[in-house]
């Protein structure tokens, strides 16, 4: 959680990373920023213990945002090999987004699915998105969009790492502050 929404209209006024990165305003928000960026969010909703058999079940999925939660939901409890997943690598699921009606997709996934996760924000979005996101309704809670990890499985040093961005993500009409990150655990298989 944060209160950096008020900044966000000065902090998108810049046209690239670098222009931002020396500006004051982000030399007085940088900390905070940092910390949210640098942040995971881990908590367990698992119920039961998790599979016996001595193999895990793993399915990497781009969730787009989250957009259609309840199919993605419905596919991962009722599919006959992904219902089975041990774990669930997910990319680009957002935290407090307009245009996901503001909802933290990656633990409403957990609370529906009865699984551990970890998620890692990557980007911290100065507007509503782009193209027609632009155009959702309300405003931005969080403001946030990210990675995740699930495990059916108990999970121990949850963190994530940054990795390098292609381009710069203050460039163009969808202004965010971050990168892309590996969200990375260990878990405790019993076999």
């Amino acid at each position: 959680d944060h209160n950096l929404r008020d900044s966000f209209p000065l902090l998108s006024g810049f046209s690239s990373t670098r222009e931002l990165e020396a500006s004051p305003i982000y030399a007085e928000l940088r900390t905070e920023i940092d910390r949210v960026l640098g942040g995971t969010v881990h908590e367990s909703l698992r119920e039961g213990s998790g599979s016996t058999h001595p193999y895990l079940r793993a399915t990497a999925w781009n969730l787009e945002r989250g957009l259609r939660l309840a199919g993605i939901v419905r596919v991962l409890q009722e599919h006959p090999e992904l219902s089975q997943s041990d774990l669930i690598f997910a990319t680009e699921l957002d935290y407090g987004m307009t245009r996901t009606q503001n909802r933290f997709v990656a633990r409403e996934l957990a609370a529906a699915l009865e699984m551990e996760y970890a998620f890692a924000p990557c980007y911290m979005n100065l507007n509503k998105g782009a193209g027609l996101e632009a155009n959702s309704p309300g405003e931005n809670t969080q403001a946030l969009h990210g990675n995740a990890l699930f495990s059916r499985f108990p999970m121990r040093e949850a963190h994530s790492l940054a990795l390098p961005n292609g381009k710069d993500k203050m460039k163009g009409g969808e202004k965010r502050l971050g990168c892309q990150r590996a969200v990375l655990a260990l878990v405790d298989h019993p076999l």
